[in-house]
């Protein structure tokens, strides 16, 4: 499907695995702009939450991972000598291990799991 588009005042978008729809311009100005960004859950196996590196690494245990996640990091609060992060290793279905290029970074880290849409 292409990119969602403006059609006579309504834009298509995709909607589940094989449908879409179409939304009316009014529509998503009223329920989708200036908007908060929406909650996302955090806590054990979802999509968000935080790790302590201890000694610049962290094994994350979290079902959700898959070989095809994109785990996108971000360090909130800096400890001991921080570095570049990255993902390192991942388990499907168990866990994924955030490494800082700095093995005495103690940050707290941010992390979000997402899907691609195949």
């Amino acid at each position: 499907m292409p990119s969602p588009s403006f059609l006579g005042g309504k834009v298509q978008a995709k909607k589940g695995a094989s449908g879409s729809e179409l939304i009316s311009a009014e529509d998503v100005d009223k329920f989708y702009m200036g908007k908060a960004s929406p909650k996302i859950v955090e806590g054990s196996n979802a999509s968000m939450g935080v790790a302590t590196l201890v000694g610049g690494t962290k094994v994350v245990p979290n079902t959700k991972v898959t070989a095809n996640s994109r785990i996108f990091l971000m360090t909130q609060t800096p400890g001991g000598t921080p570095g570049w992060l990255q993902v390192s290793a991942r388990t499907a279905n168990t866990s994924f291990t955030i490494l800082s290029s700095s093995g005495t970074d103690t940050s707290v880290v941010a992390y979000m799991i997402i899907e691609p849409d195949a």
